[in-house]
């Protein structure tokens, strides 16, 4: 019994540089999901007009699904901060959030060549560092890091 306190009080330096990482990654796509839907001039002047357009008449279910899958993903973040092992959980909700979101921009409409190859990229980016929060998460709550 001893021992399994002792080892869960210690948690090794992966563990806060991911979970920080993750803080740092998951605020950035909430603050861009916070600029996009309060309308700051800021995020919609670095757009061009077809982009403006595109993101302005897609459904609001759309708004919804992004806020979802950047919220779970820094509530993911603090979980993993904080050594809970809901972090696995909130990832996952993230994730498939944001891939009902990219269903709507990669098949359901003409994102592709609207946002072009850096929408495209940013997709896959997104979902590539969801899956490695999801598999850190798990491995960290089978190790007994997390708990």
């Amino acid at each position: 019994m001893m021992v399994d306190i002792a080892k869960r009080s210690t948690a090794p330096w992966h563990l806060w540089a991911i979970a920080v990482a993750s803080v740092l990654w998951n605020g950035f796509g909430v603050w861009q999901w916070y600029q996009k839907v309060t309308g700051a001039q800021a995020y919609w002047s670095a757009l061009t007009m077809e982009q403006v357009f595109y993101l302005r008449s897609a459904p609001m279910w759309t708004d919804v699904a992004f806020g979802v899958a950047v919220w779970c993903g820094l509530l993911g973040a603090l979980m993993l901060l904080l050594r809970r092992k809901l972090a696995f959980n909130a990832f996952v909700a993230g994730l498939i959030a944001m891939l009902a979101h990219s269903v709507y921009v990669l098949a359901l409409s003409n994102g592709r060549e609207v946002l072009g190859a850096a929408g495209l990229a940013s997709v896959v980016a997104v979902a590539a560092v969801f899956v490695i929060q999801i598999a850190y998460a798990h491995w960290a709550r089978r190790k007994g890091l997390i708990g």
